[in-house]
């Protein structure tokens, strides 16, 4: 089935997204206002996150359409849906996944089309796929304690440069966006970057590796930088924000060298609640919904009419802005890696492991 979705009002790889990454998973209920008309399951990835996700959009939603919200944790666990699906025992209706989640879900041939012909207003109309529309851009940056690196970093190569700039770094273990990030650190331009250069890429890699600590998830990186174990590296902005607002270090970063990643909402086949789901797409598209989001996590909203009724003080700390956009500014390319993305995973674990 295909649906056709309209925006009213104008206008993320796998982060965690492996095998080796499971999520556990915990599901909740949200009650909705009205009579309920039915309930779909959404996997996202719990914690302050989800608070987020459900008081901006699915406590509206609920209230207003009488559908009851769902929540699973899984969102993280390509490897759990996509066997899920092709088991025929989906027991989600939509999920939450970032860029590099989206190539592997498009690569395995799990994700139920949407008409996106009708789509209209997003200030990035590149970011909507077949199967998949944005609703907010997020990134992840260079960062460093201000008081171990008080010079800060302006690029890659700077974090790559362990003689003039020591120090432990900290980054989430896995290859996307880090193998574009060491290229750039040595010469590539962004827009040369595809097709990676793998071998010249893990060279790069090697030169970091004795100090470097690659974490299983953001949580345990997140912890590491707070307790004072990392004095810089490449991580979520969200999170790093956090940590720098808790006065756990004395947190910086910067925009040079930012990643930048789309987050979508995507329906797997075999979803047992598509309609309500199409919906809720919809739903994540109101404006007032949009401006939620980002005044409760930092997140660009995809529509133009938001972004544009912004500030400059407000785009100018803002992933995917004109005014935060560098010359090592980035986005993966989603349909390299849906290609080549199994056989990096398996050389970069690998390398990890030897």
């Amino acid at each position: 089935m295909r649906t056709s979705l309209g925006v009213t009002g104008g206008r993320r790889r796998v982060s965690a997204v492996l095998a080796a990454v499971v999520v556990a998973l915990g599901i909740t209920a949200c009650s909705g206002g009205g009579d309920e008309k039915g309930s779909i399951t959404y996997a996202g990835f719990g914690g302050t996150y989800q608070d987020a996700v459900k008081a901006t959009l699915f406590d509206p939603y609920s209230k207003d359409s009488g559908v009851k919200v769902l929540y699973d944790s899984s969102g993280s666990d390509v490897a759990k849906l996509v066997q899920m699906s092709k088991s025929n025992s989906m027991s989600v209706d939509l999920i939450d996944a970032e860029d590099s989640s989206l190539a592997q879900f498009m690569a395995a041939g799990v994700l139920q089309p949407i008409d996106t012909k009708n789509l209209t207003g997003f200030a990035d109309p590149s970011a909507v796929t077949e199967y998949s529309v944005p609703w907010y851009t997020f990134s992840r940056n260079l960062f460093w304690n201000k008081d171990k690196v008080p010079g800060g970093l302006q690029s890659w190569a700077d974090l790559f440069d362990t003689k003039r700039i020591p120090g432990k770094r900290g980054m989430v273990g896995l290859p996307w966006g880090i193998i574009e990030g060491a290229l750039i650190a040595d010469g590539v331009k962004p827009s040369q970057l595809y097709p990676l250069d793998l071998d010249r890429a893990f060279a790069k890699l090697n030169t970091i590796r004795g100090d470097t600590i690659f974490f299983k998830s953001n949580g345990d990186l997140q912890n590491a930088i707070s307790q004072g174990e990392i004095t810089l590296g490449y991580g979520n902005l969200a999170r790093i924000k956090s940590i720098a607002k808790s006065g756990a270090v004395p947190l910086d970063y910067t925009w040079k060298g930012a990643v930048l990643s789309v987050q979508q909402l995507v329906i797997p086949k075999g979803a047992q609640h598509e309609q309500d789901a199409y919906k809720a797409i919809e739903y994540s598209l109101k404006p007032e919904v949009q401006k939620a989001i980002m005044d409760k996590l930092g997140y660009t909203p995809s529509l133009k009419s938001v972004v544009d009724g912004l500030d400059a003080k407000a785009r100018a700390d803002l992933p995917g802005t004109q005014e935060t956009a560098s010359d090592e500014t980035f986005r993966i390319d989603v349909n390299w890696w849906a290609k080549n993305g199994a056989d990096v995973l398996k050389r970069w674990q690998d390398w990890q492991n030897a």
